[in-house]
């Protein structure tokens, strides 16, 4: 796993409990500094921990905004297998750990996707997400992660439990793990990779995701998979990733780790997302997409471009000097506006930050690009309009009520739509 100089370590005492925690937590605090020695707490006392540090205080805000320097507090922590009303009493009880699955919650949610057409005018898929912790170790400007982490322990617990999620759900085929962290940084002393992988190679007709940004992958070079557990990494142009996506791996080492798994027989995916037009993008994103193309066979690529993020607070949060100008005078330009006067489909009347002819001159140009190395590869947006969905429909040749994607729930090997399907 990656190290990490934490500022503090904070062990619930229901870690304690479990041999098999201990354990896990052992192996990963040897890859872990910490400045004070590692202490033991409770519900009460780390809600005043909370309250201290005001974690409750991220809601809303982005890591450029809150300038974070070095790695986060660490919180080990344990799943609650107990039933909701329980749950509401303790968040009543402890606000100040009420959210971040500090009370054990959170094992897995649910994406109402279809809900954002009328809430946020995006195309979307519903399906459950599996997660176990919050928080990670990458400090990209544009995430919500806060200046902590909370890694829940009892993995086998949670595997016990995805029987009864999946048996309920048989619509559902592809499991997305972890969209709130990156799991394989913490790997192989977390172990949770291979619990899942090696259950998931079991099952007949259901795949795992593994959604990342890492190049922390050889491990899973070893692991039985079976063909069912698919990798999906976030990909990004190398000014991006060096300098918005900061303490991440770069582009080609992204791209090196995405081979490494493909040999290994897992089938591979990207994200070009977010997308985020700076300077000489259009340079930047044709060398990233003629190295990662000459090297990687993915099977889909999804293109995301950066929404999601008041205009307003553009400036706060992002060193804009590496923007292009064009899309920049978009951001000022709604930025300025009241909320409720800007068009349909920009914040708040729906998710994006650019104009649609500013976003559908990106997705052109990376579709052309992509189809210059590889005619055969499907393509898919992620989180966008109707409208945008009708410009594109020759190139992409979906529907928003037929289509495959990086993590859609029947986006899974076998699928006509997919490639080599």
């Amino acid at each position: 796993m990656y190290p990490i100089k934490a500022p503090a370590v904070y062990i619930h005492q229901r870690v304690m409990d479990s041999p098999k925690c201990m354990e896990r937590m052992e192996r990963m605090m040897g890859c872990i500094e910490s400045t004070e020695p590692p202490r033991v707490v409770n519900d009460e006392e780390l809600d005043a921990i909370s309250k201290e540090h005001n974690w409750p205080g991220i809601a809303g805000k982005r890591t450029g905004e809150i300038k974070r320097i070095g790695n986060p507090a660490i919180i080990f922590n344990r799943f609650r297998w107990v039933e909701a009303d329980e749950i509401k009493k303790l968040k009543q009880r402890f606000p100040n750990i009420s959210g971040y699955y500090f009370l054990g919650d959170g094992a897995w949610g649910y994406r109402n996707g279809r809900a954002t057409l009328q809430t946020q005018h995006g195309i979307c898929q519903n399906a459950y997400v599996i997660h176990s912790a919050w928080g990670c170790l990458h400090s990209c400007d544009y995430c919500n992660i806060g200046n902590f982490l909370n890694i829940m322990l009892d993995i086998e617990e949670l595997i016990e439990h995805l029987d009864g999620l999946i048996k309920a759900n048989p619509w559902l085929k592809l499991y997305k793990y972890d969209n709130h962290t990156d799991i394989p940084t913490f790997e192989p002393e977390y172990g949770a990779s291979k619990l899942l992988v090696e259950y998931f190679a079991q099952r007949q007709d259901d795949y795992l995701m593994l959604y990342t940004k890492s190049d922390n992958v050889d491990y899973l070079t070893n692991y039985k998979h079976q063909g069912h557990t698919i990798i999906c990494w976030t990909l990004s142009c190398s000014t991006v990733t060096r300098e918005i996506e900061k303490d991440s791996p770069s582009m080609e080492n992204r791209i090196a780790a995405a081979r490494l798994c493909q040999d290994a027989g897992y089938t591979v995916r990207v994200r070009f997302s977010p997308i985020i037009p700076i300077k000489n993008w259009r340079e930047e994103s044709e060398d990233m997409l003629e190295k990662y193309l000459s090297a990687v066979r993915p099977d889909i690529i999804t293109m995301d471009m950066f929404k999601w993020i008041e205009p307003r607070k553009v400036r706060d949060i992002f060193d804009v000097s590496l923007w292009d100008e064009e899309y920049l005078d978009y951001v000022d330009k709604y930025a300025a506006m009241d909320p409720d006067e800007r068009p349909r489909g920009i914040l708040p009347n729906g998710k994006q930050v650019f104009p649609h002819d500013a976003r559908a001159r990106v997705y052109s140009f990376f579709i052309n690009k992509i189809r210059e190395i590889n005619t055969d590869v499907r393509i898919a947006l992620c989180g966008e309009t109707p409208e945008m969905w009708d410009e594109m429909d020759p190139e992409l040749g979906m529907t928003p009520d037929n289509y495959v994607c990086a993590c859609g729930p029947t986006s899974v090997p076998g699928n006509p739509l997919l490639s080599g399907g």
